[in-house]
C-alpha cells in the first residue's frame, strides 16, 4: 500500500509539472474557409482555387505557421511568423523565392478596435470576439478597408509578450486583448470579398521544429 501511495503521488506530481509546462497552447489547428464576393465579378470558384478552402495552423509559444491548401496559379501558400525574430516568411509552392517581411513595414491606419459582448458558438462552446477595422495606406493597396471580427476561446492561450511587436493588421492588439488563438475569423476585404475561416479541429500536441524550417532550395528575398 505504501508503494502504491508513493506511485500515486509521483504521478500526481508529474501531471502538475506537465500542466505548468504547457501554460501556453501548442498544437495543430484545422480551419475551413468560405468566401462571399462583394465585387460580383469575382467568382467564388476562383477564390476557392487560388486561396484554398482550408488551411492548417501550427502553433508554438514564440512562432506559428499556416499552410493554405490552394491549387491555383501558385499552388499552396505557407506563412511562417517568427515572433522573436520580428519577421514573417511567405512561400508559394510554385515559386522559387521565399518572401521575408519585417513586422510593421506596411502602412496602416486603425479605424476601430473593440471587444464585443455578444458571443458565437465555435466547436460547441460560446466564444467572445474582438473587432479590428483598419485602412491599408500603401498607394498600391488592393483594398480600401479591412474589417474583421475574430472569435477566441481562453482555453487556447497565447503568450502576449511575443506578439507585442507583431503590428501587422494590428494583431498585437488582438492578442493583448484576447490572449488566445483566433478560432473564427470573419473578415471583409472591401470592396473585393468576405471570408469566414472557422476551426474544425484542434489537436494539442508537440509541434516539431522542422515545421518552421525554411526551404533550403529556395532564395530568400527580403521585402523593403
Amino acid at each position: 500500500m505504501t508503494h502504491l501511495k508513493r506511485l500515486t503521488l509521483l504521478i500526481a506530481l508529474l501531471v502538475v509539472q506537465i500542466s505548468i509546462g504547457q501554460e501556453y497552447f501548442e498544437g495543430e489547428l484545422f480551419y475551413s474557409i468560405q468566401y462571399e464576393p462583394i465585387n460580383k465579378s469575382i467568382p467564388v470558384e476562383y477564390l476557392e482555387k487560388e486561396m484554398g478552402t482550408s488551411f492548417s495552423a501550427y502553433v508554438q509559444e514564440d512562432r506559428y505557421a499556416m499552410i493554405y491548401h490552394a491549387e491555383g496559379t501558385q499552388g499552396w501558400m505557407k506563412i511562417i511568423v517568427a515572433l522573436k525574430e520580428g519577421y514573417s516568411y511567405t512561400e508559394y509552392e510554385k515559386s522559387d523565392t521565399i518572401i521575408k517581411t519585417k513586422f510593421g513595414t506596411e502602412k496602416e491606419e486603425l479605424v476601430e478596435f473593440k471587444r464585443n459582448t455578444d458571443k458565437k458558438e465555435v466547436l460547441n462552446e460560446l466564444c467572445e470576439s474582438v473587432t479590428i477595422n483598419y485602412k491599408p495606406l500603401e498607394p498600391d493597396a488592393y483594398v480600401e478597408m479591412i474589417k474583421g471580427t475574430y472569435y477566441f476561446n481562453p482555453k487556447y492561450k497565447l503568450n502576449a509578450k511575443f506578439y507585442k511587436n507583431y503590428t501587422d493588421g494590428f494583431w498585437n492588439l488582438f492578442v493583448n486583448e484576447a490572449k488566445s488563438i483566433s478560432i473564427r475569423n470573419e473578415t471583409e476585404f472591401y470592396p473585393l470579398f468576405k471570408t469566414i475561416q472557422e476551426v474544425t479541429l484542434i489537436e494539442e500536441k508537440k509541434i516539431p521544429d522542422e515545421v518552421f524550417e525554411l526551404n533550403a532550395s529556395k532564395v530568400i528575398f527580403e521585402k523593403k
